[in-house]
């Protein structure tokens, strides 16, 4: 008992030790208030929105979240893992964020009619006003602009690890959204765009903020760097058939409830999905410790560390699935009572999202270790559209539990096709190699002469 006490003691005395300690205190704080916040606004507006309302703000939300995805094709991800060792030079870090801005701006600017003519096609479907979905699209143009600057601008403060500015700002996006909704409430101006136009404008505050604290640690080029958009183009290109074909796979359950089911369907799989929400807070440790920490950790230290990561998550999962499945109460008094008679599919959603949670977690130390290929990228979708195939041969999708039990039917398929590509991975390492810096490199080299020595 006293060795472990010493051992303890000697634990904490270790300045690394000390370091991770406070690194874990700021994300669970800064995190924790941000999601808390999101949460709470997000359960609050099924309260406040009525179930139409509420319908039109989720599918309004559901294209932002997939033209998001299709804008950006993953080269905001990329910067982390490329910049690697190299984060203390602002022009190197620089590069990355204005090519990958440049990117996504242009993508943007090509997809926008695009989703306007299905977005219409939605809105005729259900009748909904002309005005109102003409404002709501606009909300999402707006919202996947700004949150471009979050993306990008809040790179360079996560390689520098400046989780308390991160969050800092991310908590003031989040109250800004709470407080905005909650006196547009209390006037009696809180709508279905109204509400969209506040989650824009949120995104537009926290990008601001980013983009001012970064100033130090990016020096944006004039024009974007040719080597920095080639090696982003080199990352993204054997994932972009999977990140295409994901941003829409990652909402096509509502998507097909939207155009097959009612209404009141589109806001039960919507207030349903609120309930996901709560794996937001774990997930947000992917980007913000997980993906920085695998991205910088020696070749023989990947696997050890890719176990425990993957065990920690799979552990966190069991205790929240078993109160899905065995007392949903508990969770349907968070979605009020307009949404209290889904106790049989609560279960199933929860599941649901455990799985998606285990997806972020091996997705995220994947790419953080370069591990893109062609092979596994077509593999995975092979494997998810041939689970869809096979259930939608079976089931239609035009209620609730369907639409439910068709996201867990992908997000399984999904699963399993992460344990191969880190199986994949392990095989055949990154495949893109980068350049570490000096001050590296002697350190490798240093750490490998005294492990020389004490053999």
């Amino acid at each position: 008992m006293l060795g472990l006490v010493k051992s303890s003691s000697a634990w904490l005395r270790s300045q690394n030790s000390r370091r991770r300690f406070r690194v874990l205190l700021v994300y669970l704080t800064g995190q924790g208030l941000v999601q808390f916040t999101n949460l709470l606004t997000g359960f609050l507006l099924l309260r406040w929105l009525t179930v139409d309302n509420y319908a039109q703000f989720i599918v309004a939300f559901t294209f932002q979240l997939t033209l998001g995805f299709l804008t950006d094709l993953g080269f905001s991800g990329t910067i982390v893992a490329l910049v690697g060792p190299r984060g203390d030079d602002p022009s190197v870090v620089g590069s990355y964020v204005r090519s990958g801005r440049h990117l996504r701006n242009v993508m943007l600017a090509c997809l926008t009619p695009v989703a306007a003519v299905i977005y219409i096609q939605i809105a005729r479907q259900h009748h909904w006003a002309a005005l109102t979905s003409t404002l709501l699209f606009a909300s999402i143009v707006a919202s996947i602009y700004f949150s471009g600057m979050v993306s990008y601008y809040g790179a360079p403060l996560l390689i520098r690890g400046r989780l308390s500015h991160y969050y800092r700002h991310q908590l003031a996006g989040a109250l800004f959204r709470i407080l905005t909704c909650g006196a547009l409430y209390l006037a009696g101006f809180l709508s279905a765009w109204t509400t969209s136009w506040v989650n824009a404008l949120g995104f537009l505050v926290i990008g601001w903020l980013y983009a001012r604290e970064s100033r130090p640690f990016a020096t944006l080029p004039a024009h974007p760097d040719r080597t920095a958009t080639r090696q982003m183009a080199q990352y993204v290109l054997p994932n972009l058939p999977s990140y295409i074909f994901f941003a829409v796979q990652g909402q096509i359950a509502l998507f097909l409830i939207s155009f097959f089911g009612r209404t009141r369907s589109i806001a039960e799989v919507g207030a349903l999905g609120r309930l996901g929400q709560v794996f937001v807070l774990l997930s947000g440790f992917n980007a913000a410790v997980i993906e920085p920490f695998m991205a910088k950790i020696p070749d023989r230290r990947v696997f050890r560390s890719y176990l425990l990561i993957a065990a920690a998550a799979a552990a966190i999962c069991v205790p929240i699935c078993c109160v899905g499945f065995l007392d949903p109460r508990v969770l349907l008094i968070l979605l009020g009572p307009k949404y209290a008679s889904l106790t049989r599919e609560t279960g199933w959603l929860v599941l649901n999202s455990c799985l998606g949670y285990l997806v972020g977690v091996l997705w995220t130390m994947t790419a953080a270790r370069r591990w893109i290929y062609w092979t596994t990228t077509w593999a995975t979708i092979a494997l998810i559209l041939a689970a869809q195939i096979l259930f939608l041969l079976r089931f239609r999708i035009d209620s609730t539990m369907n639409a439910i039990l068709f996201g867990l039917t992908t997000t399984s398929a999904y699963l399993a096709a992460m344990l191969f590509n880190a199986v994949y991975g392990f095989i055949h390492g990154p495949k893109i190699k980068i350049q570490e810096s000096p001050t590296v490199q002697q350190a490798v080299e240093q750490v490998a002469s005294m492990e020389q020595i004490l053999d």
